[in-house]
């Protein structure tokens, strides 16, 4: 009898640690995502970076202004807008977009070569539909 009570002691002494845990990762994934900078989409769908902020990882973006019927086809869109040194991510039901700069292919470049290179892509096949 005694065992279960130590037992149930034990248990509950692990359980608020794990729970504290699990609370702080939760909230750590959940401000990262709130955090991105915001990239620029124009209105001849070119994309462009922030250059006041450090240069990071990925970037949304609003897609309000581009009429997508539904959440495939803004996915096959952007899927084939991606390239070997960025790729999207949708979320239509927030009417946003993200891109996600491959840095590890071009860990020296600064906002201003990222920048080139989007508006280069962009240019040759812009992000409207």
């Amino acid at each position: 009898m005694k065992k279960k009570i130590i037992f149930s002691s034990l248990g509950k002494q692990l359980l608020m640690p794990a729970f504290l845990l699990f609370a702080g990762v939760f909230m750590s994934v959940q401000m990262s995502a709130q955090s991105k900078p915001s990239a620029i989409l124009n209105s001849n769908g070119r994309l462009q970076l922030p250059t006041n902020v450090a240069l990071a990882d990925s970037y949304e973006f609003s897609i309000a202004s581009l009429s997508f019927q539904n959440e495939a086809q803004a996915l096959e869109f952007f899927k084939l807008k991606s390239e070997n040194d960025f790729f999207y991510r949708v979320n239509l039901s927030q009417q946003k977009a993200y891109v996600y700069l491959k840095k590890t292919a071009h860990p020296s470049w600064t906002q201003t070569e990222w920048n080139n290179l989007l508006n280069q892509k962009t240019t040759a096949s812009p992000l409207l539909n």
